[in-house]
């Protein structure tokens, strides 16, 4: 037969055992309470942070990167400019040189 539980039903329960209890309530409220606070600080900042200023954050960063990678590239391809100039000015060199060695 099952046994029914009343008022007159009596629970016996260590001490260790109610403190275990006692300490897992408190610890649980305690994360609740800190869960809500960190919510609530988190909706002030959002709503305290425009989203203008972040898309000027990123626009900022993603124009700065563009340009420090266009000015690698071009300084990479003036190198390669700067080689074939000297390379054409020994080619004329020689050429003014057997020209003016003919006449």
């Amino acid at each position: 037969m099952a046994t029914k539980i009343s008022e007159d039903t009596n629970v016996q329960l260590d001490l260790k055992t109610i403190g275990i209890i006692i300490a897992g309530t408190v610890s649980l409220a305690s994360m609740w309470f800190t869960l809500q606070g960190d919510i609530s600080d988190l909706q002030n900042k959002i709503e305290n942070f425009s989203g203008d200023e972040f898309v000027q954050k990123m626009e900022f960063k993603f124009k700065d990167e563009l340009i420090r990678s266009n000015i690698v590239t071009i300084d990479k391809l003036t190198e390669n400019i700067k080689e074939d100039v000297e390379e054409n000015k020994e080619a004329i060199k020689d050429l003014e040189n057997k020209v003016y060695k003919k006449r």
